[in-house]
């Protein structure tokens, strides 16, 4: 994305932010398995103290709609999801808040807290 945005006006990047910021965010998918979704919910709203994973709700907002620096994760595909939070855990995305955030969790937590928030 640098190569492109690089060659943006400054003119045209605050026009582009007013027009994206100014969306509706799409609804979340309604399927998944509900007791999936419930402990993911847990997982967003509490973290795994026992893990060492603390609550995605600190960062990313109580409905998970994002704050400040923090990207809105409610409603976003699952799979995106998945593969950013493996991503993180790998390193192979580069985030060491999400790294430590996410590292810990096993492959069944990374698909419930994901089927959570798609369904947001």
């Amino acid at each position: 994305m640098w190569g492109m945005a690089a060659k943006l006006s400054d003119t045209t990047v605050d026009g582009l932010a007013e027009f994206f910021s100014s969306q509706t965010p799409a609804a979340g998918s309604t399927g998944g398995d509900r007791a999936e979704i419930v402990v993911g919910q847990k997982i967003f709203e509490e973290g795994i103290p026992a893990k060492n994973v603390p609550p995605c709700k600190a960062c990313h907002g109580e409905k998970a709609e994002g704050q400040v620096a923090f990207p809105r994760l409610a409603g976003q595909h699952r799979s995106y999801l998945e593969d950013q939070l493996n991503a993180f855990a790998t390193e192979s995305r580069a985030n060491e808040i999400m790294h430590e955030n996410s590292k810990n969790l096993t492959a069944a937590e990374v698909s419930q807290v994901s089927a959570y928030l798609a369904a947001q």
